[in-house]
């Protein structure tokens, strides 16, 4: 979801690389030694040496084959199964099915779920959101979520260098306020125009007065999602550049492997659909996430609650 915002976070990537222990990576010591978290690697990531550390330490030795798939269940995440990833100096509430954000802030599910086969749906609420700034709904494939569930310190995205705290990022709708929005895949680290990048794979709307409605991802075995969006159907063939086969084989591997934690937040500093503004207050901004409900197989940190019928 940072995309735009790829380089300052490359300037916060220092802090990451410093505190390696505590994020998960792991100290190789090929080509000079570094600290790297190759949850990225994969037959087609690994094509390429681009001559660093990490790729001589995590190309080297294939990946962890995926977790068998746990059986899928339907679950609507009580507020117990829900946790404020961070607080900005905002107003978050969580409840049963959902969450709202005031201001800075972000709320994940504490368990990460295989939804190859499955999908999510809820509703969504961006009339009180503010344009110039970013709230939004996306999935992240973090590592090391333990029983008690995801906390901030796993977090990883699309917008990370290779190597780093990176990760795929399935962005379902980024927010410009109440005006517009897009929804994007990152399954490539690194910036670039050579496919589903930090830059992405895009399709971006405008909402046209409609900013309160339904949206539903579907995933299919392989790691296809298309997103519904008040009726609106956002397909692979949408995506612009339009995602490969390698694409969703990255999806699918890291869905499987490790799980996609529900994560939303609302931040400044990069939004899409610039005509609707790209700057805006912040602390005077709101929006709320309804109805959430899950179909899928658990794969790391607790159980929720599974849907009554």
């Amino acid at each position: 979801m940072v995309v735009k915002a790829y380089l300052t976070l490359a300037i916060v990537m220092i802090f990451f690389v410093s505190a390696s222990s505590t994020f998960g990576d792991v100290h190789c010591d090929a080509r000079g030694g570094c600290y790297c978290n190759c949850s990225w690697a994969n037959s087609d990531t690994c094509k390429v040496d681009d001559g660093s550390c990490c790729f001589a330490c995590c190309c080297t030795n294939p990946p962890d084959p995926p977790n068998p798939p746990g059986p899928q269940k339907n679950y609507c995440p009580s507020s117990n199964d829900l946790t404020i990833a961070y607080n900005a100096g905002g107003m978050i509430n969580i409840y049963n099915g959902g969450w709202s954000i005031y201001g800075g802030g972000a709320v994940a599910t504490k368990a990460a779920f295989n939804l190859l086969g499955g999908s999510v749906e809820w509703d969504v609420d961006f009339s009180h959101a503010i344009p110039g700034v970013n709230g939004n709904i996306y999935t992240i494939c973090p590592t090391g979520v333990g029983s008690g569930g995801f906390t901030q310190s796993n977090y990883c995205d699309g917008a990370q260098p290779a190597g780093s705290n990176w990760c795929v990022e399935v962005d379902w709708i980024e927010s410009n306020g109440n005006c517009g929005g897009q929804t994007t895949l990152h399954d490539i680290p690194g910036p670039g125009n050579n496919g589903c990048t930090a830059w992405g794979c895009a399709a971006s709307y405008y909402y046209n007065g409609q900013n309160s409605f339904q949206m539903k991802v579907t995933y299919d075995a392989n790691g296809v999602w298309t997103t519904t969006r008040n009726g609106q159907v956002i397909s692979p063939s949408s995506l612009n550049p339009t995602p490969s086969a390698s694409d969703w084989a990255t999806v699918k591997q890291q869905y499987s492997s490790h799980g996609a934690v529900i994560y939303s937040s609302q931040w400044t500093g990069w939004v899409p659909v610039e005509s609707c503004g790209t700057s805006g207050n912040l602390h005077a901004s709101s929006f709320a996430i309804k109805n959430l409900r899950i179909t899928g197989s658990l794969v790391q940190g607790p159980e929720p609650t599974v849907c009554s019928s």
